[in-house]
């Protein structure tokens, strides 16, 4: 193709026509200019289409990251819940006559002492974040997506403190001689029962323990109301995917 225009500017170079030379050469200047736009318009539409791939294929695993964020939320307010129903039935249990030290004992061993650490493993949003692919989702679910994730990092890091502290005050009441397998090992040996005194402990085990129930009570409450605004949030972000997605 390159020696047939080349043929055709040096026939009309010998034939002295150099008009109709420069007017040729200007139109395969211009056609070389449109081959050279039809280029790179191809080259941005399979751009495009690599990236309209690229932003769909995180739309997906969003929307099944927040749909997984639900249901483990939804189990972990079942968790809090099972706690809080324990507590208040030991609540009741002061509505008993003659209630004393030993009873009591007896009550707080019957509660849930389950303590509740976060771990929501759904990682694309922090994926897009590290790696600035969020630069390719509209600016609006990038700001709702990270507002998210700042909102559940916050809300995992005050529970999980929080369980932490939990963990120490059981650890605390086992010292005193909240250790139930202890207890039972002991009643087969009285005196040594005696010598460890572990009854002498009793009223600072109990005080222990209903900080342990007041705390793990404030802890599962809050829980529950911040995993209630994550549910709502996760909702709000997948219907705006999905509205984004479908257009």
């Amino acid at each position: 193709m390159i020696k047939f225009f080349r043929h055709i500017r040096q026939r009309l170079l010998s034939e002295n026509k150099f008009s109709k030379y420069l007017l040729y050469a200007v139109g395969e200047i211009v056609l070389v200019v449109i081959g050279i736009l039809i280029a790179l318009s191809i080259n941005n539409w399979n751009e495009n289409r690599k990236l309209n791939e690229k932003r769909e294929k995180y739309y997906q695993q969003v929307i099944i990251d927040l749909k997984n964020d639900k249901e483990y939320a939804v189990s972990l307010k079942s968790a809090f819940e099972t706690n809080l129903r324990s507590y208040k039935d030991y609540g009741k249990s002061f509505k008993e006559p003659g209630l004393n030290a030993t009873k009591t004992l007896q009550n707080l061993r019957n509660i849930n002492y389950y303590t509740v650490f976060m771990d929501f493993e759904s990682n694309t949003i922090n994926n897009l974040i590290d790696s600035g692919d969020i630069g390719l989702l509209p600016q609006e679910i990038n700001n709702d997506l990270t507002t998210y994730l700042g909102s559940q990092n916050k809300m995992i890091n005050g529970n999980n403190a929080n369980a932490n502290e939990l963990i120490g005050m059981l650890r605390n009441a086992s010292m005193l001689g909240g250790n139930l397998s202890l207890r039972k090992r002991l009643e087969f040996q009285p005196e040594l029962n005696d010598e460890l005194k572990i009854k002498d402990n009793q009223s600072q085990l109990i005080l222990v323990l209903e900080a342990y129930v007041l705390w793990n009570t404030n802890t599962s409450n809050t829980s529950i109301e911040q995993l209630n605004d994550l549910i709502e949030d996760a909702d709000l972000n997948i219907a705006s995917i999905e509205k984004e997605f479908n257009k």
